[in-house]
């Protein structure tokens, strides 16, 4: 399976289509997407696909649809999973919006791994584990540690996992469409090991999110353990 991707259903399809449109600048914040009548003529689809699709974006905060005017374009979401990040002083950072994504721990296959606060309601089946940074401006902002059940994604230790969206490679290679979840959310001193990792010093605040995450698929539920620095930047998600 590696990089082959599956076939995506229709209204996913044109979701892919106009997310990298949007993505490439095709169109930009405070634009109108066309009609849902010009995507029903223009891809073939029917207006339920088309809605489908486009209430994917909106839940993702691409767009905002107005009753009667259509699809507004918003400023392109920036971040990790389900959270943006913007610079907390924006006249001292300078930030274009890239994210660095460095992955530490491959994907290895076990046992559900220790460490995560949400646990899977049968933790005998076997899970995916890896660890990964993100950095901005070569700083540090996140580690976390993931792990998912190895039944739903096959192969998935020969994706590509560098600087790429882990929902991005759930979405085009296993047709996984992240739903919601439940999250957990304090702040912590850094201690070691975490100081080495994030380059950060001993007793830095930091935030620790958990989160269980759910999917289209009833058995593919997930689970982050992620640390946040706040120091510069602000955490923005949506609810």
């Amino acid at each position: 399976m590696s990089d082959t991707p599956v076939r995506l259903p229709h209204y996913q399809h044109l979701y892919e289509t106009l997310r990298q449109q949007l993505h490439k600048g095709v169109y930009e914040p405070g634009n109108l997407l066309p009609s849902e009548k010009e995507l029903q003529q223009a891809y073939n689809l029917t207006q339920p696909t088309v809605r489908q699709a486009l209430s994917m974006l909106a839940d993702e905060g691409y767009i905002k649809k107005y009753q009667g005017k259509g699809s507004v374009v918003q400023p392109l979401p920036i971040g990790s999973g389900m959270l943006s990040i913007e610079p907390q002083f924006p006249s001292e950072v300078l930030f274009d919006g890239k994210i660095q994504t460095e992955i530490l721990q491959k994907p290895i296959v076990g046992n559900f791994p220790e460490g995560f606060l949400f646990v899977p309601a049968n933790p005998s089946g076997l899970f995916y584990y890896l660890e990964r940074i993100r950095l901005v401006n070569n700083e540090v902002i996140f580690y976390e540690k993931i792990a998912l059940p190895a039944q739903e994604v096959p192969d998935f230790h020969k994706q590509k996992l560098e600087n790429r969206s882990l929902f991005g490679v759930l979405r085009s290679r296993y047709n996984v469409i992240v739903k919601g979840g439940e999250e957990k959310v304090w702040a912590t001193a850094a201690t070691l090991p975490l100081t080495d990792i994030m380059r950060i010093e001993l007793g830095t605040p930091v935030l620790r999110l958990e989160k269980r995450i759910e999917t289209n698929r009833p058995h593919l539920t997930f689970y982050s353990s992620l640390y946040a620095r706040t120091d510069m930047y602000l955490l923005q998600g949506r609810f």
